[in-house]
């Protein structure tokens, strides 16, 4: 066996058994993520911020485009004699590299995050979650969300758009918020917009944290009230911060106290996505309480809630259709899932609702999701 054969080999064996460690030993995972991935990740945070454009989403397309041809490209070579045994093993050692790459970046970027423990364990004490607490946190957000309204601006529609230079002040509102939760200290790159973002409307994605370079990416497409809330939400994950339920409650932390209006409402709207639901099933006791909330919202944030296209966005793109959105949907919401489930995370895309609980929680320690410092 060749030297070079022997490295390979001895390097996947490294890395399939750092997953299996990670998964199975708590405490080296969290040492990992705190001594190790933490301080070299500003570095490789710095040198993919050097990009104006998202390296993660080019080594996607050229993964692909690699395997395609090769495989094309090896099939030809079955008729070639001459060259065909060389041809083969040059194109099956080249594949082998790029899959380790690949398995290298997402099991030491990605996948091992994973198995650290949650950070909200650290801050977090499980309240009781009544109606009560829930409806106080309902009436705080409904007159927050009404005194936004006499600071941002709204299209000829009644729509929301931005009026700020926002995405300048969104490290501030990182920054700002790991005074509290210190995970989320340090360098923040560039959130980048995806060039393929008609693929991620129709998968649904809003954003996606693309663990081979480290890079927060945005789908390009989204109408504006959507962009600031999910910026917070995938610049936390470069933070080491994996699990979607805490990111949720970061992202959106970190939008609300934002000194900056814009960032301010797309986060309480990030928020509404999720409590919303939960209004139908607050006790009768509270109807009072509740319709006047509601009553708020439909006036203010009920013009942008559920909205992440203009309305006449699937037909001006319809002619980029190569296949079925309800195929791409079902297929990614499937892959996504599979994904979480084998990563530890029992409840799959499930998860992102969890940060219902964690508001409630801290809302109930604190009386206000607001700093202590108001």
């Amino acid at each position: 066996m060749k030297r070079s054969t022997k490295i390979l080999l001895g390097l996947y064996g490294f890395v399939i058994v750092c997953y299996l460690l990670f998964m199975w030993i708590r405490p080296l995972a969290d040492a990992y993520v705190s001594v190790v991935f933490r301080p070299l990740s500003q570095l490789w945070m710095r040198f993919s911020d050097l990009f104006p454009f998202s390296l993660g989403e080019w080594y996607v397309v050229v993964f692909l485009i690699a395997i395609v041809l090769g495989l094309l490209v090896s099939l030809a070579l079955l008729f070639v004699k001459k060259i065909r045994l060389r041809g083969l093993k040059v194109y099956g050692k080249s594949v082998a590299w790029l899959v380790l790459i690949t398995l290298w970046l997402l099991n030491f970027h990605w996948f091992a995050l994973y198995r650290a423990t949650p950070t909200l364990d650290k801050y977090l004490t499980v309240s009781e979650r009544t109606d009560e607490t829930m409806v106080r946190l309902l009436e705080e957000i409904a007159a927050e969300v009404q005194e936004l309204e006499t600071q941002i601006r709204r299209d000829e529609n009644g729509h929301f758009v931005y009026s700020t230079d926002y995405e300048a002040d969104i490290p501030k509102a990182m920054e700002a918020l790991s005074e509290e939760f210190s995970e989320l200290s340090g360098y923040y790159p560039n959130v980048k917009r995806i060039h393929f973002s008609f693929f991620m409307s129709q998968t649904g994605t809003l954003g996606m944290y693309l663990p081979m370079f480290e890079e927060a990416n945005l789908n390009d497409h989204l109408v504006d009230a959507q962009c600031a809330y999910c910026m917070c939400h995938e610049l936390t994950h470069t933070r080491g911060i994996i699990q979607e339920n805490e990111a949720n409650f970061y992202g959106m932390m970190a939008a609300i106290r934002s000194e900056n209006p814009d960032i301010r409402y797309s986060g309480y709207l990030g928020i509404m996505e999720y409590l919303q639901p939960e209004m139908d099933g607050i006790s009768s006791a509270y109807k009072e309480r509740v319709d006047a909330v509601a009553a708020v919202m439909r006036k203010t944030i009920g013009n942008d809630i559920y909205r992440y296209h203009e309305e006449t966005y699937w037909k001006e793109h319809e002619d980029e259709v190569i296949i079925p959105t309800e195929v791409v949907n079902e297929v990614q919401n499937t892959v996504y899932d599979t994904t979480l489930v084998m990563q530890g995370v029992e409840d799959g895309s499930k998860s992102y609702d969890r940060v219902v609980g964690a508001l409630l929680d801290y809302f109930a320690e604190h009386g206000t999701l607001l700093s202590s410092k108001e």
